[in-house]
């Protein structure tokens, strides 16, 4: 699945311990803007603690809630989107899959991979409502402490409740040991987001895009519709418009010429689609995260 949609880098993956953290605090966000919710998958683990709010969390088959004091888990490679209002305070937990194992010859490495693959668990909300939430929701809580102030083995620390979280999801959560072929709504949507993906710069059709998926119009928005709740040009323009935002914020290349690059070949639309998006113009929007990253 790694070549199907955006992929979210770990911006720590190359390091020696490859942990990262993502705080969302009321709308601002170090390194990734809320304003846009495009699907994306990782190759991390992923868990999620709300210390304030409510999130939501979408999958291709999945919609949850996490309110203030619940967690979530992702596996890895799983399609996603987390939706937050600016009310939202919440934290990110990530560390490569591959990486999240005993020695090589480890039978407990059959028992993580299970929990971690993205197969068996795609995506698991953690509440209170059981004693195994609730000590899950209690690591978490030892990991947001951690970002205020880091403990004396700090890699250890994580490593152990990381690994913690991971026995007790495979202990208590429900797994799909024998999980069943994705329906055709999803498979239709994954090759459509695919196509998107390698050629939303392009003057892309509702033609090409069923064509991509080896099906009609109506099944193309159709699938969409039940797969997103969106429709294949929503998807096409938000996807440009975070194209944009990261050359904005990563590059100084004229705001022209990436309105051009990402396909919007109508300057005023461009300009117009991302106020409506971010509330900000192109220019405020660079200047603003050039003052906050």
């Amino acid at each position: 699945m790694p070549d199907e949609y955006i992929e979210a880098e770990n911006p720590n993956a190359a390091e020696a311990f490859p942990y990262c953290v993502r705080e969302t605090a009321y709308g601002k966000t170090l390194s990734f803007d809320p304003a846009f919710h495009v699907m994306h998958w990782h190759d991390d683990v992923q868990f999620l603690y709300v210390e304030d709010g409510t999130i939501e969390v979408q999958t291709l088959e999945d919609l949850v809630t996490i309110r203030q004091g619940e967690g979530c888990f992702l596996g890895k490679d799983v399609v996603h989107c987390v939706r937050s209002t600016k009310t939202a305070h919440y934290y990110n937990f990530l560390y490569p899959a591959d990486r999240l194992r005993f020695a090589t010859d480890s039978p407990a490495n059959d028992d993580i991979a299970l929990v971690t693959s993205g197969a068996a668990l795609p995506i698991c909300p953690l509440t209170d409502a059981t004693n195994w939430g609730h000590r899950a929701l209690a690591l978490l809580r030892d990991l947001v402490g951690f970002t205020q102030q880091e403990p004396n083995a700090f890699a250890c620390h994580v490593l152990v409740r990381l690994l913690a979280l991971v026995l007790l999801l495979r202990t208590h959560a429900p797994l799909e040991h024998g999980k069943a072929t994705e329906d055709s709504n999803t498979l239709r949507t994954k090759q459509i987001l695919r196509y998107i993906a390698a050629h939303y710069a392009e003057g892309i059709t509702l033609e090409d895009l069923a064509q991509s998926a080896h099906c009609s119009k109506s099944a193309c928005l159709r699938a969409f519709r039940l797969s997103l709740n969106t429709t294949p040009y929503k998807y096409l323009i938000e996807y440009r418009l975070e194209q944009a935002a990261l050359l904005l914020r990563q590059t100084q290349t004229p705001i022209g010429e990436i309105a051009e690059a990402v396909g919007f070949h109508q300057f005023s639309l461009f300009g117009k689609s991302f106020k409506r998006m971010t509330g900000q113009t192109p220019k405020e929007y660079r200047k603003t995260q050039a003052l906050t990253i």
